[in-house]
């Protein structure tokens, strides 16, 4: 174990990306040196922060969240909630902090000076404007698609001890935003190649039953994964009498196009198709069946910060289509199908650009793979190995340790 002590501060708790880039990147984290978090959200089976303890402290209220474990559920020593009578601490936005699992007993064993606290949350979020409240060496770790972070973000940032990113990408377009080049780092993202492997599941799920090809789509329906592009893609390249299906799961209820739902989107662009099979929310074990017995994972997004289905999709030894940009090629490239890019854009209504991919390109690819595939089921395979082995958590977090270790409290 190391001589100093690690502070998260995340939304730990859900099952979105972030969700699961905290649970896997802190939990690998607290293995190796004394770590406790502090959480910004609730799931489902959020109750309250529930009864007392002997100390006065409240007890595990998450317990209901299945997808943690019970050892992962007491690395949460803070809650963030809303303000009421029971409040430690206030932090502006009406928000507060509550103690659970008797957690900051931890930091008592620990000088001011030998706390080290990183931040990782999605852009803009709140924790990055807590200043006051860090109290240790300051590290701010946040993924983002753009080539460009708002003016008011960016400079909260530079406040900051460190900035960790997850890709040489990323770092670049920082570094020409103008955040100091010592200042920044590169801690890549990961992939739990225990679970995500290739395996076969077929006969279990009804939609793989009736012995057709399936492409495969996981994530939001929005303008920057090009969901809509892709969908007509694949309506343009098979015909109707040909075996082939497209599995989405890319439900949105956020989206500003005030749809709701994916089929209300189909039937709003006119993109109803026996052939499209949707697939509603999925708890992790299934998502994980639909990514190793799926023939081609699909993806051809306008930029990633990462690409967690991506990646998972390469460990599962799933053949996989993705556009030739950002920071996706951390980890993709040379492996898979990348599409070819065909220049730049400004994000509409954003900051800074995303690229374009040549769709029709895509709709070459996708062909190829479809004639070809057994050729590059086999080679997916082999880049599983590679995936799994290069891009562990374990190799993530010794990348973190290394810079931690060298940080002079």
């Amino acid at each position: 174990m190391s001589n100093f002590f690690v502070k998260g501060h995340t939304s730990f708790v859900g099952q979105a990306g972030y969700n699961a880039h905290a649970q896997d990147f802190f939990t690998a984290l607290s293995h190796i040196t004394d770590l406790k978090l502090r959480n910004f959200t609730v799931g489902k089976s959020w109750k309250g922060l529930g009864s007392k303890n002997i100390n006065g402290k409240y007890n595990d209220p998450h317990t209901g969240e299945l997808y943690l474990n019970d050892y992962q559920r007491k690395l949460i020593c803070e809650q963030t909630l809303y303000c009421n009578e029971d409040q430690i601490g206030y932090y502006g936005s009406g928000l507060c902090d509550y103690e659970v699992n008797d957690g900051l007993n931890y930091l008592k064993k620990y000088k001011e000076n030998d706390i080290i606290e990183i931040i990782l949350a999605e852009t803009d979020h709140h924790y990055y404007y807590c200043l006051e409240k860090y109290k240790g060496f300051k590290i701010a770790y946040n993924v983002w698609e753009s080539t460009l972070y708002e003016d008011k973000f960016f400079e909260q940032l530079k406040k900051f001890d460190q900035f960790w990113c997850a890709s040489e990408w990323q770092k670049e377009c920082i570094i020409k935003q103008g955040y100091p080049v010592d200042k920044i780092f590169v801690v890549p993202e990961a992939v739990d190649g225990n679970i995500f492997k290739p395996d076969y599941f077929d006969y279990e799920l009804d939609l793989y039953k009736d012995n057709r090809f399936k492409f495969i789509i996981f994530g939001r329906w929005e303008y920057r994964k090009a969901t809509k592009e892709i969908i007509e893609t694949f309506l343009r390249t098979f015909k109707k009498d040909e075996p082939v299906d497209l599995i989405i799961s890319v439900d949105n209820e956020f989206s500003p196009d005030n749809l709701k739902t994916t089929e209300n989107r189909l039937n709003y662009f006119n993109l109803r198709d026996d052939r499209i099979k949707i697939v509603h929310f999925l708890d992790r074990e299934n998502y994980i069946k639909f990514l190793q017995n799926g023939h081609v994972y699909l993806s051809c997004s306008r930029s990633e910060g990462w690409n967690l289905p991506l990646i998972e999709s390469l460990a599962c030894g799933t053949p996989s289509i993705y556009s030739n940009c950002s920071a996706q090629l951390e980890f993709a490239k040379g492996k898979g199908h990348p599409v070819r890019i065909i220049g730049e854009k400004p994000i509409p209504d954003g900051i800074g650009n995303y690229y374009e991919p040549d769709f029709q390109d895509l709709s070459k690819i996708m062909r190829d793979v479809y004639i070809n595939y057994w050729k590059y089921k086999n080679k997916a395979l082999k880049d599983s190995e590679i995936i799994r082995k290069d891009f562990s958590w374990n190799n993530s977090v010794q990348k973190a340790l290394s810079i931690l270790n060298n940080i002079v409290l």
